[in-house]
């Protein structure tokens, strides 16, 4: 069997680049909220379900998308950002621990009520990276494809559903809501040197099993480099709307006949936990706009389980914090790493015990 040509390769990933490229301005221009993004994903989905093939360029385009929003929240991070994130530390803390209990929670009832294996029920239910869940339901032994169907249900109803709703939830009274105001872009050498420190950050911490590790790891690196008074930020907002661009594409090429086969089946169990999951974390994110000094739409956008490498892009484009954002829903993602499968274990363990118990 003979490997493609890499020129019919490199077609299918223009192809698809393009098709995410169209959608993603032509929503923008029609002003629909985090419009790259949610262009992007639509032209993408639409782009595989009329028989088109990304080839290996979901993945690739996934990365880089990763790799350079990553650099762009780690360029805007500076010492002005510590302090609203402390003020806000336990608060966001405490919502943390309760999307993770509903979660759980919901993966209870979801194995109970849905005839689905434990493990598939709860990766299905808890909201973490849908690159990290699938990997998650691979180790942990749970249906991938379940878990993909249901996380991208997931992702795709918050990209298309809650920018319009946090801009009738948080508008100001001029109607109008700005991005945040950052400091001027710095010149292209010093982006540059932040594309390489964020790349090589990236790279690292994915290649040392780190989960999301090129999103996590080229946040890290940038942000630390400029807290220590390297100046690589804030980078030009070109770098944040092609990342979304890329990102969206990826998310939309993740899309399939037999993926939505597998949502249809799983497809009332997959509402209930959208709509939970989404209800819980506008709720628990207005509380965290009257208790702390975050603004509403940083403080709601914080609260609503979207993917870590998302929400922080539409954080941007609706006027909101995105390094706050990212930084809340990092530590959500380093949380659910490590409650959901020492949960599992425990769950499967008492499994067996009773079973062995049963036949005993």
């Amino acid at each position: 069997m003979t490997s493609k040509p890499w020129s019919t390769d490199l077609i299918r990933g223009l192809a698809l680049l393009a098709v995410g490229a169209v959608g993603a301005l032509a929503a923008r221009e029609a002003g629909i909220p985090a419009g790259m993004i949610v262009g992007a994903l639509v032209a993408g989905g639409a782009f595989r379900l009329a028989g088109g093939d990304p080839g290996p360029w979901r993945g690739r385009y996934g990365r880089a998308g990763r790799l350079l929003l990553g650099t762009a929240i780690g360029a805007a991070v500076a010492p002005d950002v510590i302090a609203p994130l402390k003020a806000a530390l336990l608060p966001m803390m405490a919502l943390i621990a309760i999307v993770i209990g509903v979660a759980l929670g919901l993966g209870w009832a979801l194995g109970r009520f849905a005839d689905l294996d434990p493990a598939t029920a709860l990766i299905s239910s808890v909201p973490g990276g849908l690159p990290a869940m699938i990997a998650m339901s691979d180790d942990m032994g749970a249906d991938a494809a379940v878990v993909t169907a249901i996380h991208f249900s997931r992702l795709t109803t918050i990209l298309l559903i809650v920018p319009p709703l946090i801009r009738l939830l948080a508008a100001p009274p001029a109607g109008v809501i700005e991005p945040l105001a950052l400091s001027e872009p710095v010149g292209v050498w010093r982006t540059a040197g932040a594309l390489v420190v964020g790349l090589m950050g990236g790279l690292a911490a994915a290649r040392t099993g780190v989960p999301t590790g090129d999103f996590v790891g080229s946040i890290g690196a940038v942000g630390a480099a400029n807290l220590l008074g390297a100046g690589l930020g804030p980078a030009d907002g070109g770098l944040r709307q092609m990342a979304m661009l890329l990102i969206g594409t990826a998310a939309g090429a993740e899309m399939s006949p037999e993926s939505l086969g597998r949502l249809r089946r799983a497809a009332v169990s997959a509402a209930r936990i959208v709509v939970t999951l989404i209800t819980v974390g506008l709720v628990l994110g207005w509380g965290l706009s009257t208790v702390t000094p975050l603004d509403p739409v940083t403080a709601l956008l914080s609260g609503v389980p979207g993917g870590a490498s998302t929400m922080p892009a539409v954080a941007h484009e609706l006027g909101g914090d995105m390094r706050l954002v990212a930084a809340l829903h990092l530590t959500r993602q380093l949380a659910i790493f490590i409650v959901v499968p020492s949960v599992l274990s425990r769950l499967l363990q008492s499994r067996r015990c009773e079973r062995l118990h049963s036949e005993g």
